[in-house]
């Protein structure tokens, strides 16, 4: 496979929407390396990693792993949606719990002793485990009763997200589940880990689409949820994402004032939490937004957008820089890179600033919305590693997710090269590099790279085409995504994925 045409080091671009400071600072911010640092390899896609120490704790759809340098196939360890890995110098462990069937989330307890997994298995390693479990560091299953002896906290449906609550002591889950043991939940549910019982928590979600994310406010006190809902309490105010009260009361904010993503063609794909706010990104099929926010936690106004074109996954907050997985191709309206999508180049992983440097140019880009005037980041071209998309699911997409420590940047998916280097799922990144080297090597490949081109890049045809003018690819997309039993879209995780930019015509 092709590595797709993504050019490393670009250069500031000065456009109207970006202040001569922030050009000065895309050369000051320290940013994560470009180059890729040897990692471990999976054999399917990575949903998500956490880290606890110097260990990346790794779920997702896959049955062998393997050290990083290896082909396909070769020197491999069996896996069941399952693995770990040394953030320190990317050796895969020993870690390997029994999981029949897809994992999507893992979130670690304060101490680092449990792990707790949510996604659409039901058993590990061999037990019974209804879309929730908990294993602890050697891989072994933890009972969670419910506060029954004999019993287990069971979702009735599938876990798409878990969040812990800062002190620890609650687990947050959002799924597609309607009960969690006998108790009603739509979509959203909480359990004490102290007692194992499933809290008063239950914001009512009114319809049938899913809750995708769930993120907790820095200092506790509100539960935020995204996904393709359109209600909750049967008020819009919640319109693809909610803030919540503790007891999952909806509260009411501007929060889906501008953004308004939800139902069968768009809606929110995570959410994040610091002390600057709420963070969130989007998808669209309809020419809404597609790139990353942040928004204040009690009011719930929009203090930060990156309006790129092109749909973005995940993000990860730092105190300077937030990073995203995505594809985006078009960053222009914010004054960052330009569209190049008829060339065949996307960008998989993203670096924006934490704080604003200007302000959301008007769009003039066919068949989106216009968000002109939002408080804009700068968008860092010194950040702008090239993927190669992977055929794992029918999305044919790189990157999936993003965490990080002080000193790693790491990512997740179903790509198979890095750089040009291949490289299968896992990634890490240097946050501690030698900048002024990796602007030497990035100027090399970026010579290299824009000989190339990526054949899994699907290209438009020639002649001009709007934003949405492949929709029919797609068939009806709440078939796809929203059936419990048997979802074909991303969203089921399970290989068989029909929708997502299939040979990648639709959401751009």
């Amino acid at each position: 496979m092709a590595l797709a045409t993504l050019p490393l080091a670009l250069g500031a671009l000065a456009t109207p929407g970006l202040t001569p400071q922030a050009i000065a600072a895309q050369g000051q911010t320290a940013l994560a390396s470009p180059q890729p640092l040897p990692t471990a390899q999976i054999n399917g896609v990575v949903w998500d990693q956490t880290i606890v120490g110097n260990v990346v704790y790794v779920v997702g759809e896959f049955d062998q792993a393997r050290p990083a340098g290896s082909p396909d196939k070769q020197n491999e360890s069996p896996r069941s949606n399952a693995m770990a890995y040394d953030i320190t110098t990317g050796e895969m462990l020993d870690w390997a719990p029994q999981l029949n069937a897809a994992a999507n989330a893992i979130e670690a307890s304060p101490d680092g002793s449990t792990l707790y997994i949510g996604g659409k298995f039901t058993s590990v390693n061999g037990q019974p485990a209804s879309h929730l479990a908990a294993v602890d560091t050697a891989g072994q299953y933890k009972p969670l009763n419910g506060g029954t002896p004999g019993g287990a906290v069971s979702p009735n449906g599938t876990v798409r997200d878990l969040e812990l609550s800062p002190d620890g002591s609650t687990l947050y889950m959002a799924g597609l589940f309607t009960q969690v043991n006998d108790l009603e939940r739509l979509r959203a549910a909480a359990l004490d880990l102290k007692t194992q019982q499933v809290t008063s928590f239950a914001p009512r979600v009114d319809d049938e689409s899913e809750v995708r994310t769930i993120t907790v406010a820095a200092d506790g006190s509100a539960i935020a949820i995204g996904g393709s809902f359109k209600t909750v309490e049967g008020s819009s105010d919640a319109y693809g994402m909610a803030i919540l009260e503790k007891d999952g009361a909806l509260r009411h904010t501007n929060l889906a004032k501008d953004i308004r993503n939800a139902g069968s063609m768009s809606g929110i794909m995570s959410m994040k939490s610091d002390s600057k706010g709420l963070y969130g990104t989007a998808y669209s099929m309809e020419g809404f937004f597609e790139g990353m926010f942040r928004a204040d936690w009690s009011t719930g106004d929009i203090n930060l957008m990156a309006d790129c074109h092109g749909d973005s996954y995940d993000v990860l907050p730092t105190n300077d820089v937030i990073y995203v997985s995505s594809h985006t191709h078009d960053c222009s309206n914010i004054g960052g890179v330009p569209d190049r999508a008829q060339e065949g180049v996307y960008y998989h992983a993203i670096a924006f600033s934490s704080d604003a440097t200007g302000t959301v140019g008007t769009n003039t880009a066919n068949g989106y919305a216009d968000f002109a005037g939002h408080p804009a980041p700068t968008q860092y071209n010194e950040f702008l590693p090239g993927f190669a998309n992977g055929e794992y699911t029918a999305s044919k997409q790189a990157t999936w997710t993003v965490e990080g420590n002080d000193d790693y940047l790491i990512y997740g998916g179903e790509f198979v090269a890095v750089n040009g280097i291949s490289q299968q799922g896992l990634v890490r990144f240097s946050l501690k590099g030698d900048k002024k080297e990796d602007k030497k090597e990035d100027k090399k490949e970026d010579k290299k790279e824009e000989k190339k081109g990526d054949k899994n890049e699907g290209k438009k045809p020639e002649e001009e085409k709007g934003k949405n003018d492949d929709k029919n690819d797609w068939g009806d997309p709440e078939d796809d995504w929203n059936d419990e039993e048997d979802q074909h879209g991303w969203d089921e995780r399970n290989g068989d994925h029909d929708g997502w930019n299939n040979n990648q015509h639709g959401w751009w």
